[in-house]
């Protein structure tokens, strides 16, 4: 496996400007971190850039990767470690970075399957879960409402392990969300501690899920908006659930967890 050249000081620079949203904003790139979240986002159709090795020895897997990236004409390059390290978003590498094209997919005509909003969720690592099990569960897209972290934060990316490449995710304000609901004819479905139990619920098919801020939940707009506003039964004494523990197991009940009954 021979990487063609050593990282230059002009693709360090680049790769620092994109751990910053207005430098992925300008570049319309995203830095992928991580063999696992490479490999989600290569095989969700990614278009890598070039991608970034360690000199380190990689396992055969490892090793597979990096030597299908070249395969496919892509440029890989070589860096210690500790250079990884200083331009990277992580304090230790997991030796491979990627950059890639952001997905920039528009919002279609007609909805088949399952929606996921996420409104003001502010956790990286939150939002990158939540993608992940939308991602896992079916769903067919995820729209990242005004007021939410970037989906394509490094720290994002890596929460999803690369799955934020695998469902098509949008950044749209909750306006314009509520409009292309109702064009395409598909229920709101709000989480909210009031709402009703998830388990006597008939959902029809397809249908929108939105969850809300860590603290604050959904905002009053979306609540107003809401066709039904769905709850997660909890133990007596239990005050909340972490909102990527509670939306992952929604989307579970409402998905696959109907359709296994």
């Amino acid at each position: 496996m021979q990487a063609s050249k050593e990282l230059s000081q002009g693709r360090a620079r680049l790769i620092r400007r994109l751990a910053d949203r207005r430098g992925r904003v300008r570049e319309g790139l995203v830095l992928v971190e991580g063999w696992r979240g490479v490999a989600t986002a290569r095989s969700g159709g990614a278009a890598v850039k070039f991608a970034v090795l360690v000199h380190d020895d990689p396992t055969a897997e490892e090793r597979a990767l990096a030597e299908g990236l070249l395969q496919a004409g892509l440029e890989v390059v070589r860096a210690p470690r500790t250079t990884l390290g200083e331009v990277s978003d992580t304090e230790t590498p997991q030796g491979l970075l990627a950059v890639v094209d952001e997905p920039r997919p528009r919002l279609p005509e007609r909805v088949e399957g399952g929606v996921l909003l996420l409104d003001r969720v502010q956790d990286p690592g939150n939002v990158g879960t939540l993608i992940r099990s939308a991602a896992a569960f079916g769903l067919e897209r995820v729209l990242v409402l005004d007021g939410t972290v970037d989906p394509w934060s490094p720290k994002v990316v890596r929460a999803s392990a690369g799955s934020v490449f695998l469902v098509p995710v949008h950044r749209v304000d909750l306006e314009e969300a509520l409009e292309w609901l109702a064009s395409v004819r598909i229920p709101l479905l709000v989480a909210d501690a009031n709402g009703e139990d998830v388990r006597s619920m008939q959902v029809p098919e397809p249908a929108a899920l939105l969850m809300g801020n860590e603290g604050a939940g959904p905002r009053p707009a979306a609540l107003a908006a809401a066709d039904r506003i769905v709850a997660l039964p909890m133990a007596t004494g239990a005050e909340s659930l972490n909102v990527a523990v509670a939306g992952s197991i929604l989307l579970w009940a409402l998905g696959p967890g109907v359709r296994m009954t």
